[in-house]
């Protein structure tokens, strides 16, 4: 029992690692992954390593050419597209339940991750700003809202989106801190449609925010 649950921690290890670097473009889209390197620089065998590319696979991340290789994604607008379609149709659909579920010291834990994200906004230039810090806090804001709902399928399929929205985010060379700060201020507004337990105006917020993140993510991918 004990080799098995140890096997398992160095699989979780190994998916962690490769999942992060893929998304924050250390590996870069299209980059062959090869299991025998990567164990070694981690320390460890290929099996724990094989067995995080296979799950990293099933979130779309990682593809396997046939008697090519193992690469990391390409991150296309069609593919983008289903992401966003899918992040709607999340977030929207919880709404009733999460307004049903949540409670005051709830909402306050949200409140308290824009808080944070407000401090890193409150600088002088984009040259001070930690864009990367942020879109932790902003990922972290909508996966704990989906966890409201308390379907434990629907938190992990948003987490699984989640990477995909920000590894383009990542590609982002524009004014970051603009955009972060209308991003902001759209937190906000759902935050506070969701402390009135206002069903309508909590999807139209969600709408918005969506729809605003996916135009900016067309731009960054030359669609418009």
């Amino acid at each position: 029992m004990r080799g098995n649950s140890e096997a398992v921690k160095m699989t979780d290890l190994a998916y962690n690692e490769l999942r992060n670097a893929i998304i924050s473009l250390r590996i870069q889209p299209g980059e062959r992954l090869d299991a025998e390197s990567i164990g070694a620089s981690l320390g460890f065998s290929r099996a724990p390593v094989i067995e995080a590319i296979n799950l990293l696979r099933a979130e779309g991340l990682v593809v396997a050419k046939r008697r090519v290789g193992t690469f990391a994604s390409e991150i296309g607008p069609e593919q983008m597209e289903e992401v966003f379609d899918a992040r709607e149709m999340l977030e929207e659909g919880v709404v009733p339940i999460v307004v049903h579920n949540v409670s005051d010291r709830q909402i306050q834990a949200l409140s308290e991750i824009l808080d944070e994200g407000e401090k890193l906004l409150d600088v002088e230039t984009s040259d001070d700003f930690d864009y990367r810090k942020f879109m932790e806090l902003d990922a972290q804001f909508h996966s704990d809202f989906i966890a409201l709902s308390e379907r434990q399928l629907f938190k992990k399929w948003f987490d699984e989106l989640a990477g995909h929205m920000q590894r383009v985010r990542y590609l982002f060379q524009g004014n970051a801190l603009e955009r972060s700060l209308e991003g902001h201020r759209e937190h906000r507004a759902i935050l506070a449609a969701l402390h009135k337990r206002d069903i309508a105006e909590l999807r139209k917020c969600l709408h918005e925010h969506t729809e605003r993140s996916r135009k900016g993510c067309q731009i960054i991918l030359g669609r418009e």
